[in-house]
């Protein structure tokens, strides 16, 4: 009998060192808010829809800590820990145009950006931290105001281990996990090529000289996170600069991507083996597509009714325990279809990593 109680007491002391030897680090992607305001040279709102859309998010966001979670997509609840939010980009919608009410349309837009998101987790209206990119509807080859904001908001985000020469690209970690946001597009050279769409600001060459002195050969595992879909047509992303950008991130513990831009609802991923992009392949990088968070408007063609009302995002787990084939990676969508009235969550993707021990 006795040894029937070491036993159990034996097999209680180790679930408890497991349990206590494991760490969860908790964050949430979004992408696409593309705040819009009302067409006027001096606005006072956002479109109708776009401020619905936008309000409803922030609120969701803001209480989103402690939320349950269904046991069909594994039980338990939101961290109340969540360390940051991604922003894949299109933060505002109007900086892509030119002309009459724009430039009064895209100082408004920013500075509501700015005011619901804030950047520290204390200065905003959601408690953790931001880090965003640029998209194409913030400044197609990267020169606007509000990408110089941007870089000037990078001088004080927190967290920040490196920052590329030019200011817009930055990377910094979340425990064991290395993050790094690349801006428009993964691409070599400071400008728009001839025959292609978009500048990359030389996000190419940060994320080499990144991987290189932050990485290394330790093995920690690592994300990586711009505005177009790698997926996307040669002329916005040159097919030149994909090959590179897999051969930069090839030999690296690379987790996931992730991409705005596509507005799939709900969220989505596949998966990248260098060569195909496919959700059925059994091998390669998963590239997650978060939806649109806010890209709601009135319908241009039938005033008062909107468009773009289905949006999500996603809430990501990284589960660290002791060795490395217990190690999880646990991506779940939330996910609405009438501008956040009503929602749920949505799909769960999760499977085994590997995370290298941690030093004592």
């Amino acid at each position: 009998m006795n040894k029937v109680k070491s036993y159990l007491v034996f097999a209680i002391l180790q679930i408890i060192a497991n349990v206590s030897a494991a760490e969860k680090y908790s964050f949430l992607v979004v992408g696409d808010p593309q705040y819009l305001a009302e067409k006027s040279h001096s606005p006072k709102r956002l479109d109708p829809y776009s401020e619905t859309a936008n309000s409803r998010a922030i609120a969701l966001l803001k209480s989103f800590s402690g939320r349950s979670i269904p046991e069909d997509h594994g039980g338990g609840e939101v961290s109340g820990k969540i360390l940051g939010l991604i922003n894949t980009g299109d933060l505002i919608d109007s900086a892509d145009k030119n002309g009459a009410n724009y430039p009064a349309m895209q100082k408004f837009e920013w500075e509501r950006y700015k005011a619901d998101y804030g950047l520290t987790g204390k200065d905003g209206l959601i408690p953790f931290p931001v880090y965003e990119v640029h998209g194409n509807h913030d400044g197609p080859q990267g020169d606007t105001f509000i990408v110089a904001d941007i870089i000037e908001r990078n001088r004080k985000r927190p967290g920040i281990v490196n920052r590329s020469d030019n200011g817009l690209h930055y990377s910094w970690n979340w425990g064991p996990l290395h993050c790094i946001n690349l801006g428009i597009f993964a691409g070599e050279g400071g400008k728009r090529r001839n025959d292609h769409h978009y500048a990359p600001r030389s996000s190419l060459e940060f994320l080499r000289e990144d991987l290189a002195r932050e990485v290394g050969k330790s093995g920690r595992p690592v994300i990586i996170s711009f505005h177009l879909h790698p997926n996307c047509p040669e002329y916005d992303w040159p097919k030149e600069d994909l090959e590179a950008f897999w051969k930069a991130i090839k030999a690296f513990n690379v987790l996931a991507l992730f991409h705005g831009h596509t507005h799939g609802s709900p969220p989505n991923r596949i998966m990248w083996d260098g060569q195909q992009f496919s959700s059925k392949l059994a091998e390669g990088i998963e590239v997650f597509n978060p939806d649109d968070i806010g890209a709601a408007k009135t319908d241009p063609k039938t005033p008062g009714q909107g468009v773009g009302l289905l949006h999500g995002f996603l809430y990501v787990e990284l589960i660290d325990k002791k060795g490395t084939k217990e190690d999880r990676l646990i991506v779940r969508s939330y996910a609405t279809r009438d501008n956040w009235q009503s929602h749920d969550w949505h799909t769960t993707w999760n499977r085994n990593i590997k995370i290298p021990d941690r030093k004592n």
